[in-house]
């Protein structure tokens, strides 16, 4: 058997006798969430005794497997949990005692402390699992306070840039207006290079940055992954605000870094106080939550962010995506939304959703992205609702 190879001390023999004085069966103690229940079992046979034997030799392995592989903590080395992890083991498959230098002799199995065994696992486990999550914990803010230094340290090269812009073209001005030629000449040529080593920076600088995001877009989805419960809607399955706060900010600096587009879609559900009006509550959280669900069908990647902002509003931010992929996308999720069924079977009018899109621009924060968004949104429905307006650039306004 498996821990017969593992140990070469003899098993002591099963015990038969029950606690109560009856003979030809046992009485195991059989654990369940700390406490304990007997159970009678029948007389023992030699087959039944094999088989108990396989059981314990089962048990053997899984808790070598945990002493095997144990973490270490900041209160307790590995070395240690593990050492008293095959102090349980002896326990359970050979009986012996658990502090074995008071000379006791082994026990049979029914005086084995079963209870003893499952809690120290279970300590074990819960320990490992605390420090595993703090530690991802800790982690993932260092990796996003990395991120955000790097994304400000772009906007202060960015400041600086300009302002040596700015310095450079007024430069140029004068030179071109000296009357000296063999000097002018010189001096342009001096600005002239000093330009294109400014420029060979920058660019190296976004080959950096690019690269950077890279590597942080895949390591951070990792961790990501390990934090799902308090960031997630319960009606509706996806993402709540508390998710959105936190990855609005975060799409923003990564798109300082590598540059791909990424838009923001805020969607409303049209008719929703009607609903709830009409049909009660029961019926608008229906509808709210096929919304959702339309959601998940049409935005597939892990990338995409899905969220519901507050209400009936529920917000998307899409990365490497630009605004006309953006527009597609929000039709499509109108479609699927008219094909879902009425959330009450009353119900004599369809129900819609209006879309802003706003594809985030270079050195726009988050407040100005959310507000272009929703400012694209409002229009939408004046329009007549059901209805998806692309936000106006930056640019354009500023021309």
């Amino acid at each position: 058997m498996f821990f017969k190879k593992l140990v070469s001390e003899p098993r002591p023999s099963i015990e038969r006798s029950s606690s109560n004085g009856a003979t030809g069966s046992s009485v195991l103690k059989s654990i369940s969430g700390g406490a304990a229940t007997e159970i009678a079992v029948a007389p023992t046979s030699p087959n039944s005794e094999a088989g108990l034997g396989l059981v314990l030799d089962a048990l053997g392995g899984v808790l070598t497997a945990l002493a095997r592989y144990p973490i270490d903590l900041p209160d307790r080395p590995g070395e240690e949990r593990a050492e008293e992890i095959e102090r349980w083991q002896r326990h359970a498959t050979l009986g012996y005692a658990i502090h074995e230098d008071n000379g006791a002799r082994s026990v049979g199995v029914n005086d084995r402390d079963w209870g003893g065994v499952v809690r120290a696992v279970t300590e074990q486990r819960r320990d490992e699992h605390q420090y595993v999550e703090s530690s991802i914990s800790e982690l993932r803010e260092a990796l996003w306070a990395c991120v955000e230094t790097v994304h400000n340290a772009v906007k202060i090269d960015h400041t600086a840039d300009s302002s040596t812009e700015i310095e450079m073209h007024r430069a140029k001005h004068a030179l071109k207006r000296m009357q000296t030629g063999s000097i002018k000449q010189e001096v342009l040529g001096a600005v002239l290079s000093i330009e294109g080593a400014l420029q060979a920076r920058r660019d190296q600088q976004q080959e950096q940055y690019v690269s950077l995001a890279t590597k942080l877009d895949r390591m951070g989805k990792q961790l990501e992954e390990a934090r799902k419960e308090s960031t997630t809607d319960p009606l509706t399955g996806i993402g709540n605000r508390k998710l959105f706060d936190m990855m609005g900010p975060r799409a923003v600096q990564m798109f300082a870094l590598g540059r791909q587009p990424v838009v923001l879609l805020m969607i409303d559900l049209d008719k929703l106080k009607l609903v709830n009006d009409m049909y009660g509550h029961q019926a608008g959280d229906a509808a709210i939550a096929n919304l959702g669900a339309a959601l998940s069908r049409v935005f597939l990647r892990q990338s995409d962010v899905l969220c519901r902002y507050g209400g009936d509003e529920f917000v998307a931010i899409l990365h490497n995506t630009d605004w006309k992929m953006a527009q597609t996308l929000a039709r499509r999720l109108q479609e699927q939304i008219a094909a879902m069924p009425a959330p009450h079977p009353a119900m004599e009018f369809s129900i819609g959703a209006s879309v802003g899109v706003a594809q985030l621009e270079a050195h726009e924060e988050v407040d100005e992205w959310i507000a272009r968004a929703d400012k694209a949104l409002y229009k939408a429905k004046q329009n007549g609702r059901d209805r998806v307006c692309v936000a106006e650039s930056l640019l354009l306004k500023s021309a």
